[in-house]
């Protein structure tokens, strides 16, 4: 039965609107609701061929146990964010797994596959997006981007764009966040059988955060220490006249900065002697550091702490040489000094004057190993703390440690351990 501008058939109906001559199709599938689609043309005949094929697919999807509906790369990212959101809600993830994977998902993934319908995402445009991915920052959409922004404690922050490849760990852990929105993807029916994801994660010169030899950590430490002394004491300050005639005085240290660098200085000291990742060091708590209150007042020989740690979504326990706990002591003094006040359990370790948690050094650092021409270590790497943290790897290792002690003790693989403290298996 039909009717001008309204055809009925068995599977679809076709009509047009009022005022256009265009044909649409509606359909119902079972389980998945009505359907409604323009077919872009105002022949009868044409229409009907459209409507057919449209009908033929959305059917067959439905049976394939699909969405009936084709769905943008672009609509399904947005659903899996918005499915990631509510998990970290939920504590079913971890906080800045809110932050950084949509930020991935819409920078590389959506930037790169957009419109195209997710189920027709094939191993080859993988492979065209690892490529184009490579070069995002060199040749690619943001050659021209000068600054990042991004937002850190409620403050608003830009950083400059580095220029380069991502890293072989980068590669790795995007294709890990790609991996899963494919196969939540399926699951969810917008496609049946997710690509294999066998992206070849090229690997980069060799770019590990570098160590320090232990020369080179004695004159660090040496720098470090001298950093905290005046080097005027009359108060008056030196003039010092360059080559080029100009001059400049030297001035005493203020109580500001002398403090930042005692700081500075039990970081190094500590993250040397214990191995603690950055983050794990800027997570203390004086009451994650076992045994400390009831040793304080007996000599360093006779104390014996042990390091409650978390960081990197992992936690366990770390024990820390005799040369970090003096720096223990200097901390929990400053922080007297600072808050008329012993730390309670829950005050950091490395904390700001007004007892807030301190949570970078790495400009601090960086001037540090500046000023003791360690910047960059012998194939040009730049060091950062991390550095510390190797150091204690290869120091352990070279001392005779067992690879199996060390690795427990630093919280990672024996892979790990092998790699950086430059062991064959």
């Amino acid at each position: 039965m039909s009717t001008p501008g309204n055809v009925q058939t068995e599977r679809y109906q076709l009509f047009q609107r009022a005022g256009s001559t265009k044909w649409q199709v509606r359909f119902s599938i079972k389980g998945q609701g009505q359907f409604k689609r323009s077919l872009d043309t105002d022949d009868q005949r044409e229409a009907e061929r459209r409507a057919d094929a449209i009908w033929y697919e959305a059917t067959y999807r439905a049976k394939q146990g699909l969405t009936a509906k084709t769905h943008a790369f672009e609509s399904v990212a947005e659903a899996y964010i918005a499915q990631i959101l509510r998990e970290v809600e939920r504590g079913e993830r971890r906080a800045d797994q809110g932050k950084s994977e949509p930020a991935v998902i819409r920078r590389y993934f959506i930037g790169y596959f957009g419109q195209k319908s997710i189920d027709a995402v094939t191993e080859t445009d993988l492979e065209r997006y690892a490529e184009w991915r490579r070069t995002y920052w060199t040749e690619g959409p943001s050659k021209l981007i000068t600054h990042i922004e991004y937002e850190r404690d409620g403050h608003r922050l830009r950083r400059p764009v580095r220029r380069s490849a991502p890293s072989l760990s980068r590669q790795r852990g995007e294709s890990v966040v790609l991996r899963a929105l494919l196969r939540w993807a399926s699951r969810q029916g917008y496609l049946k059988t997710p690509p294999d994801i066998s992206i070849k994660a090229r690997r980069s010169p060799d770019n590990r955060r570098p160590s320090f030899e232990p020369h080179e950590f004695a004159k660090l430490e040496a720098v470090s220490l001298s950093r905290l002394v005046d080097p005027i004491m009359d108060g008056t300050g030196e003039e010092v006249r360059a080559s080029d005639r100009r001059s400049w005085r030297i001035k005493r240290l203020d109580d500001h900065t002398r403090r930042d660098r005692t700081v500075l200085h039990a970081y190094v000291m500590i993250g040397a002697f214990s191995g603690l990742r950055p983050t794990e060091m800027y997570n203390l708590t004086w009451g994650d550091v076992l045994g400390y209150r009831a040793g304080r007042k007996k000599s360093v020989d006779d104390r014996d702490i042990r390091l409650q740690v978390r960081g990197k979504g992992k936690s366990g326990k770390a024990i820390p040489q005799k040369a970090a706990i003096p720096w223990f002591d200097t901390l929990w003094m400053l922080f007297e000094r600072s808050l008329g006040r012993e730390p309670a359990d829950a005050d950091p370790v490395f904390a700001s004057e007004q007892g807030k948690r301190i949570t970078s050094v790495a400009n601090g650092f960086t001037e540090l190993v500046r000023a003791a021409g360690l910047e960059r270590d012998h194939r040009g790497i730049k060091r950062t703390p991390y550095s510390l943290r190797h150091f204690y790897i290869s120091e352990q290792l070279a001392n005779g440690a067992e690879v199996l002690d060390v690795a427990r003790n630093c919280r990672t693989s024996l892979a790990i351990v092998r790699r950086h403290g430059k062991l064959t298996p």
